[in-house]
């Protein structure tokens, strides 16, 4: 018996296959399968050529269960829902599908009063007070908030670009996105980012491309993480007895200055409550509430 678990948050999708016992039998990853960013028809496809890496790897066509988390969501998917993504591309006996953020809780481990903030191409936090009851702050939206995030700021510093290109003032961070964009002028950008190609998640990948030694850089992480503690603060206040706040998400993962600002802005707060990048990967947490389906 094999079991599914897919992680699948804004800019990427990563897949575990485990057998009945947890023993990891391959992860692939490929882009998203956030249907309300990039549409049902290409998130069908990035899921159909995630599971034909699976096929190609360990030749298993059908699993026992499969589990997925998917950032397009904030609850469990309804059946229609999950058909209409999964169906004809997943063989699974039972199927679920929930939000991202719910198995990147679930991998929040031996805590009583779990939470987790992530930060990838958009921005949320959860978690679960000592009845059991869920809590949630962000998760606006890149158009109502996603403070912290990636594509946050990456706007953020395209924003601050514009201006130094009104200024003919050439800049570090300037030339940064210029070379990220293909353009020899900023104001050539102008077509390729608002173009119908330009998705959030490409978008937001930009925040990878910035230097964080950048005076300029280091004013608009410093911000954003402190933007972000504000949100995941609020959370904290519902969730009183918090214990462990896992952190999740490329910002957190890949920005060091992004996560120390962050994690000094709670302590500050909460020094109670211990902070640490979750250990088990959310995809491995999928395969496991796969296997109890």
């Amino acid at each position: 018996m094999y079991y599914l678990g897919i992680d699948g948050g804004g800019t990427k999708t990563v897949a575990v296959v485990t057998d009945e016992k947890g023993k990891l039998i391959t992860t692939v990853s490929g882009a998203t399968i956030n249907f309300y960013s990039v549409g049902y028809e290409n998130a069908r496809k990035n899921l159909s050529e995630l599971m034909n890496k699976i096929t190609a790897e360990t030749e298993i066509f059908s699993f026992s269960g499969a589990f997925i988390g998917c950032s397009a969501l904030d609850c469990e998917s309804d059946k229609e829902t999950t058909k209409k993504l999964c169906d004809g591309i997943i063989n699974a006996d039972k199927i679920r599908m929930h939000s991202d953020v719910h198995i990147a809780l679930k991998s929040v481990k031996n805590a009583k009063c779990p939470c987790v903030a992530i930060c990838g191409t958009g921005s949320i936090a959860t978690g679960e007070d000592e009845n059991g009851n869920p809590h949630v702050t962000g998760g606006w939206g890149h158009i109502l908030g996603d403070e912290g995030s990636a594509y946050s700021i990456a706007v953020k510093a395209l924003e601050i670009c514009c201006q130094m290109c009104d200024k003919n003032k050439k800049t570090p961070l300037l030339e940064s996105a210029e070379k990220f964009f293909g353009v020899d002028d900023f104001r050539k950008a102008i077509d390729i980012i608002y173009s119908s190609d330009m998705t959030k998640d490409r978008l937001a990948r930009f925040a990878s491309h910035l230097d964080e030694n950048d005076k300029t850089v280091k004013e608009i992480i410093r911000n954003e993480a402190n933007r972000f503690a504000f949100t995941v603060g609020m959370l904290l206040n519902k969730v009183k007895k918090c214990d462990i706040l896992g952190l999740y998400g490329g910002v957190f993962q890949h920005n060091s200055l992004f996560r120390e600002e962050f994690s000094d802005a709670i302590k500050n707060k909460f020094p109670e409550t211990e902070i640490k990048l979750i250990e088990t990967p959310p995809a491995e947490t999928a395969a496991e509430l796969a296997r109890g389906l």
